[in-house]
């Protein structure tokens, strides 16, 4: 924050059914410190709580390791793979070309076969860098590793994009900043809200696109195993990505199944619908507020300025 009184925003985002960015909350510390990230992420649980397959992605900044550590010990953690490469290039500064290019091909396989392959040719470019990565933890930014489902959110990116349509309005007073979050949200959730109304097919529309572009590379194939009971196939896209992949969809074609029932139940309509039901209140007026008993009677000294 660029005002007077300086501070931190802190943003968690997600996306939604259609691959939209989801605001899920933010808040206002003094510094990205340990105490200001514990704070954060109690409060963070305490309105969400802790579910099963949850996934926090961020930087490697340490007072978020320390954070999630303490408040979400058993959520899994990973790394956004941007700021891992601008780690890896500032650490190791010669033939970074080379060593983004093997990074990008490593962190996106399924297959734990190739990836072993890659991973390879990868440490093999730079002296230092498998001993590197390994103390980082291989799990925390390749995909094929993960313990959790990331989906195809592998960096920060939708944070960063949050943060751009803030950037104008930083420098406010606190208060009005925190309005102008709430007056992006109204209208977000307005937009999104009408969007589904339109949507006609079962899925969201941007995830029928994704499946419909799988559809459209069915053809013949290397040869793996699918479990439609298990939603697994050997290429492990099916049960990473909660959408049947290419193989899953020929064994589809051929007998009785519909693909829409080997997709993630988030990617529907309705659940769409359901992320944008609520409503956006607008501010009343400072005589109608409802304020917390013991927010009414903490007493805020002013700053030294």
């Amino acid at each position: 924050m660029n005002g007077k009184y300086r501070g931190v925003l802190f943003t968690v985002v997600s996306h939604d059914a259609n691959q939209q960015i989801f605001s899920l909350a933010f808040g206002i510390g003094d510094s990205e410190n340990d105490a200001s990230w514990i704070w954060f992420f109690r409060r963070l649980k305490e309105n969400f709580g802790e579910i099963h397959g949850h996934v926090i992605i961020s930087d490697h900044h340490r007072s978020i390791n320390r954070a999630v550590n303490e408040v979400f010990p058993n959520v899994f953690h990973g790394l956004c793979i941007y700021h891992l490469l601008n780690n890896l290039k500032a650490k190791f500064k010669s033939k970074t070309n080379k060593l983004e290019e093997h990074y990008y091909q490593t962190m996106k396989l399924y297959s734990v076969e190739e990836l072993n392959v890659l991973f390879y040719i990868l440490c093999s470019t730079v002296p230092g860098v498998k001993k590197y990565l390994e103390e980082v933890r291989l799990d925390r930014w390749m995909h094929a590793h993960s313990p959790s489902r990331r989906y195809n959110i592998m960096t920060t990116n939708i944070l960063e994009s949050m943060n751009a349509v803030l950037v104008k309005v930083r420098e406010l007073p606190i208060t009005t900043f925190v309005n102008e979050i709430r007056l992006l949200c109204q209208k977000c959730f307005y937009e999104c809200h009408n969007k589904v109304k339109d949507c006609t097919t079962k899925m969201s529309i941007d995830m029928e696109k994704n499946l419909e572009k799988r559809r459209d590379r069915v053809q013949v194939m290397d040869s793996f195993c699918v479990d439609m009971a298990l939603w697994t196939c050997g290429c492990r896209m099916f049960q990473f990505d909660q959408l049947p992949c290419e193989h899953a969809l020929v064994i589809a074609r051929r007998t009785a199944y519909e693909a829409y029932d080997f997709c993630s139940p988030y990617y529907s309509k309705e659940h769409w619908f359901e992320s944008y039901k609520g409503v956006v209140h607008p501010l009343p007026h400072i005589t109608q507020w409802s304020i917390l008993e013991h927010i009414s009677a903490f007493k805020l000294n002013l700053p030294d300025v």
